[in-house]
């Protein structure tokens, strides 16, 4: 009986609220694409945020359940005077926006959208571009059970940065969106704000902002998706020790995907940017930096991404080649000593630091260059173990043997390789000799 009370209840209070939202001056809008663009317009110089801890602003009234299902119950349309109140909150269809000013400092501008499925509702909010100003965004999940409105995120940038927070979405809930004047207004020039919905947010979902970010220490892999067009990743880094870290962003989606890097301060233009499906290496100090990831046009909310931050290696050491018994050897064929492999090998050595402390867990690729075969490169991959240590095996093509080396009784062929080892943009390599076959001499009896 309470779950059909609590159904009308929602049903009620759904078309009490859709009835009253034609009679707000503000009127939403499908969102516009060149929205976007505002993440490509960041202040060129850092931006100081507002001096002090930001509180939540009180909130004046609340929504009332037994209130709207009676005034729907019987029909009450009334118009509400404004939406200053999460009781007068306006309605927004999903992936619409609505413009409108803030007259004085403190005002509160507050809407409602309806989520139909699980899934994430985004909040874009565009600022007014006036370093006086600084408004703020929040997120709240609404309870039907009292009428109570639950905070679920928030946005704190500095005045003419754009404001984002993000929340997961329940199916048949009703989420609140409050923009709200924290410093000064602007009774002439409106903010835009946009509201998303994503049906398929990945698993560090909700991390739009820097207070929403996904915490890690010394690095981080992750495999995540851009849900929408104005998604960002945001992860928190925690660094223990100064060292040289690689940073690299894959993916096989179109957009202009990048990853960038932020200290302490969020505010501002990026301290670095790494574009999609490069890599870059940037020596760090301990303590906190951010990574952002985010698309400056397009998405591909079904193309996962890989963010990988890690140390970065410094050097290959201990390198050896193992081959197949009774060919295996160190030996100089005349062209310098080195490692004399035929149809399989496995390639090992340790990885480490700029510092030389050995570094686990990090990818290393391996190519081997037969040019006088029918194959004429190998490519393979490992990864470094807890103590560095990597063993990486691989199937290579038969040598043709277009080179000898004679001795007493004979003649060994060979074709002259090479092979190179890399991981984070260090590197090593060095020749090889590929063993095709031995041809002995005749023997006088």
């Amino acid at each position: 009986m309470k779950l059909v009370a609590l159904k009308r209840a929602r049903t009620a209070l759904s078309l009490l609220l859709l009835a009253s939202s034609p009679v707000i001056a503000a009127t939403p809008e499908r969102v516009d694409a060149s929205l976007r663009r505002a993440k490509e317009l960041e202040p060129a110089a850092p931006v100081a945020a507002t001096t002090g801890h930001k509180k939540e602003p009180k909130i004046h009234g609340r929504v009332d359940l037994q209130r709207l299902t009676n005034q729907a119950a019987v029909g009450d349309t009334t118009s509400f005077a404004g939406n200053n109140t999460p009781g007068t909150a306006q309605y927004l269809d999903l992936n619409t926006q609505v413009s409108a000013p803030l007259a004085t400092p403190g005002e509160q501008a507050w809407y409602y959208v309806y989520v139909p499925a699980n899934g994430k509702v985004t909040a874009f909010l565009q600022t007014v571009n006036n370093a006086s100003l600084d408004y703020d965004l929040y997120l709240y999940k609404y309870n039907p059970v009292d009428g109570s409105l639950a905070p679920q995120a928030y946005s704190f940038y500095a005045p003419t940065h754009y404001e984002q927070a993000s929340t997961s979405a329940a199916t048949g809930d009703f989420y609140f969106i409050m923009v709200h004047a924290y410093q000064g207004a602007d009774p002439v020039n409106p903010y835009t704000l946009a509201v998303l919905y994503s049906s398929l947010p990945d698993v560090d979902e909700p991390n739009d902002n820097p207070w929403q970010a996904r915490s890690a220490v010394d690095g981080v892999t992750a495999i995540r998706t851009l849900d929408n067009g104005f998604d960002e990743d945001w992860t928190r880094i925690t660094l223990t020790q100064e060292n040289t870290f690689a940073f690299s962003l894959s993916t096989a989606a179109t957009g202009a995907y990048q990853l960038h890097l932020f200290g302490t301060n969020i505010h501002g233009a990026p301290l670095a940017t790494v574009n999609k499906n490069t890599q870059a290496a940037f020596t760090l100090s301990p303590g906190t930096w951010y990574v952002r990831v985010l698309s400056l046009d397009s998405v591909l909310p079904a193309e996962p991404y890989t963010l990988r931050v890690a140390v970065a290696a410094g050097a290959l050491t201990d390198v050896k080649v193992l081959n197949h018994a009774g060919v295996e050897d160190y030996i100089n064929y005349g062209q310098g000593p080195s490692w004399r492999i035929q149809t399989a090998a496995t390639f090992q050595g340790v990885l480490k630091d700029r510092y030389g402390r050995v570094l686990p867990n990090t990818p290393v690729n391996l190519v081997v260059y037969t040019p006088s075969t029918y194959r004429k490169e190998t490519s393979a991959s490992g990864l470094s173990d807890a103590n560095g240590a990597f063993s990486i095996p691989v199937d290579l093509p038969a040598a043709l043997g277009t080179l000898p080396y004679d001795f007493v009784f004979g003649a060994e062929y060979y074709d002259l390789a090479n092979f190179r080892l890399s991981a984070d943009g260090v590197s090593v390599g060095r020749h090889l000799y590929h063993y095709a076959y031995t041809r002995w001499y005749p023997v006088d009896p």
